[in-house]
């Protein structure tokens, strides 16, 4: 992803991320966020819309490999390291507008109840990274008790670039409009404001 383009933030949609903990856009922002704050980058703006799924009830992922059962301690993980990074993003974008570097800067996080099994960037409606999230077998250790469980891995994922063409009826431009209207449409609908 070219994460310059995520900062370069117009009226159009900024940008939107769909996928299952912000880990690796929490990341991915931090070289931009710099250029920001170095003065190298200098966005009116910055809006980022990440949508996530709920980890409050269970999942199709996390899920234990034994009975593929759901496990309250894995979800619970996954709630932590979600909010950890959606909250790591939030701050430091809100940072820039305390600084005065960008006129206007935001951060909304909704969720949903499905598993996301792959990720979405929209940047400014003109272009879109689209990954399948690989699911893999994991042990990790939670309250002194080992948990082999499912679960997806978003460092692992090849990242597919469309960008909007020349015009409506190129490939391009269908993908990302696409991309948009659904992410849109899960947003407006099902999607809600994570309950504390």
């Amino acid at each position: 992803m070219t994460e310059d383009a995520a900062l370069a933030q117009d009226d159009r949609g900024g940008g939107l991320f769909a996928g299952f903990s912000s880990e690796t856009l929490h990341n991915a922002l931090q070289e931009p966020l710099d250029k920001v704050r170095s003065g190298r980058l200098a966005p009116e703006s910055v809006t980022i819309r990440p949508l996530l799924p709920d980890t409050a009830a269970p999942m199709a992922v996390p899920v234990l490999v034994d009975g593929l059962q759901d496990e309250a301690a894995l979800r619970q993980r996954a709630r932590n390291i979600a909010l950890t990074n959606a909250g790591g993003i939030a701050h430091s974008v809100e940072m820039l507008a305390e600084l005065g570097l960008v006129q206007k800067a935001s951060v909304e996080v909704k969720v949903h109840r499905a598993s996301s099994l792959f990720k979405l960037y929209i940047l400014n409606r003109s272009e879109a990274f689209f990954g399948f999230y690989p699911l893999r077998e994991r042990t990790v250790a939670i309250d002194d008790s080992a948990h082999t469980f499912y679960d997806v891995t978003g460092k692992d994922t090849t990242l597919f670039h469309h960008a909007a063409g020349p015009d409506d009826a190129s490939l391009g431009s269908q993908y990302v409009q696409q991309a948009q209207m659904w992410f849109d449409s899960v947003w407006s609908t099902i999607a809600y404001e994570r309950q504390s």
